[in-house]
């Protein structure tokens, strides 16, 4: 699959995942909205996390919103920018950063009631698609055209580095760390490996050249990877070697999660919601009724799963995620 390479790319990070997402929200006014005009059902909503004892989820405009009664109602914050904010990153129980678009980074210090931004000049305006913290404490954070960038000081300085290479070019969509070994997927079959918390790595086998938008640790050991077109891949040997898992659906995955108990739950476009139950080996499909892209889904702690998306929101509860699944 030819992959396409543009401003509109890397603004909507990685065109046809979270990202075709956000067609829409592409061509709307970086304004800076007022609390009472920020709906979460009338925004675009890329990331979902448990953070301070609440589900927080960021999206265009600069936009903020939180949720204290698992997803039934939200109130919407704006941080101090009007780029859109694709990835949440949890730190502590009181701290954590945003990043988005045009190497944006937002932080907060007091369980998300107030931001700052944090002014990062190796950026440039190549947006930043996620971040991660690793075990070791240092943060991470990465995006279009191979940017990496990290912080020793919990995100309030960054540097940048050049990985895989010095001409290696592609997008990178997502880093997870397994134990202390991290693994990186992202453009045109891209996917690589690092034993030493990355200062060093390696590409791995790819077993589909178009692009991935996630990965996933699973309770197993195993890996999974997704992305364009339905595209699901399992490996069990530490992405040395990867199956194709059928999906049934051709719909571009944008993301992921794995609960506590080892539930693994995909989002997609069209309002598609994939779950597992064993593994990531098999999933069932949903369609949520908005029809639009699903950017992330997670059981809040009442065991409702809930989804943000392209202008949509909601919540299925836990008596009716048991029953799909009996």
């Amino acid at each position: 699959m030819t992959t396409v390479r543009s401003s509109l790319l890397a603004m909507l990070l990685m065109c046809g995942a979270q990202l075709c997402l956000a067609a829409g929200a592409a061509h709307r006014p970086t304004e800076v909205l007022s609390a009472d005009r920020i709906k979460a059902d009338r925004t675009a909503l890329f990331d979902l996390e448990l953070f301070h004892g609440e589900l927080f989820a960021v999206g265009e405009r600069g936009v903020v919103m939180s949720s204290a009664d698992g997803g039934k109602t939200w109130l919407g914050r704006q941080a101090p920018t009007g780029r859109t904010l694709v990835r949440l990153l949890p730190i502590d129980q009181n701290t954590a950063i945003a990043v988005g678009h045009g190497g944006t980074i937002v932080r907060t210090a007091d369980g998300g009631h107030s931001w700052r931004k944090i002014v990062v000049g190796a950026v440039g305006d190549d947006s930043l698609l996620g971040a991660l913290q690793l075990s070791s404490g240092r943060l991470i954070a990465y995006g279009a055209y191979g940017l990496y960038i990290q912080s020793d000081d919990q995100g309030r300085t960054w540097r940048r580095r050049k990985i895989l290479g010095e001409d290696f070019q592609w997008h990178i969509s997502d880093v997870i760390e397994v134990g202390r070994t991290l693994y990186l997927s992202g453009e045109a079959g891209t996917l690589a490996v690092s034993a030493d918390q990355g200062e060093t790595w390696t590409p791995l086998p790819s077993p589909y050249e178009g692009s991935f938008f996630g990965l996933l640790a699973l309770r197993d050991g195993a890996l999974l990877a997704y992305g364009m077109r339905g595209h699901v891949f399992r490996s069990e040997d530490r992405g040395a070697s990867w199956r194709a898992v059928p999906l049934g659906s051709q719909s571009a995955l944008n993301g992921g999660t794995v609960s506590a108990d080892g539930r693994v739950v995909l989002t997609g476009n069209n309002g598609l919601l994939a779950i597992s139950s064993d593994g990531g080996r098999s999933f069932k499909l949903r369609t949520m009724p908005e029809g639009t892209p699903l950017a992330k889904a997670l059981y809040a702690p009442d065991g409702a799963l809930v989804y943000v998306g392209y202008l949509a929101t909601g919540r299925i509860p836990a008596e009716s995620t048991a029953a799909h699944h009996e």
